[in-house]
């Protein structure tokens, strides 16, 4: 299992650019791709999705999933904010998309906007 962070651009409005140094409690939505086979993937996020109250599958859509959390930040430095957000994004997508006990031997792209923050780009080995 690898988990790899892709870089978004900063230039002008893109998803990567700072825009609020405020993250506490933030609206997170992720946005996925997954190549080939999906359904061992789908069937483990089905099951994550039951277990958890905090995550929520947008209804209607096939592809994207809704979590709310709080990143209990209270620095107010740009690098160690990225650092917390990464690491606790990270640890829930390998929640949702990795199922040890079942693996796919798929990809999958995820793309995260953490509320009004900014927007991460990751890619996993599932």
């Amino acid at each position: 299992m690898s988990i790899r962070e892709l870089k978004l651009s900063t230039d002008n409005w893109y998803p990567g650019e700072l825009l609020d140094n405020e993250a506490s409690y933030c609206h997170i939505t992720i946005t996925y791709n997954i190549s080939g086979e999906r359904h061992k993937v789908d069937a483990h996020i089905d099951k994550i999705i039951e277990d958890n109250n905090d995550l929520k599958k947008i209804p209607k859509v096939n592809t994207t999933l809704y979590w709310q959390n709080n990143f209990h930040i209270e620095n107010k430095d740009e690098d160690i904010i990225n650092q917390i957000i990464r690491k606790e994004l990270k640890e829930k997508l390998k929640e949702i998309f990795i199922d040890s006990d079942n693996k796919s031997y798929e990809t999958v792209t995820a793309f995260c906007q953490v509320g009004n923050y900014r927007g991460y780009l990751f890619e996993l080995d599932v």
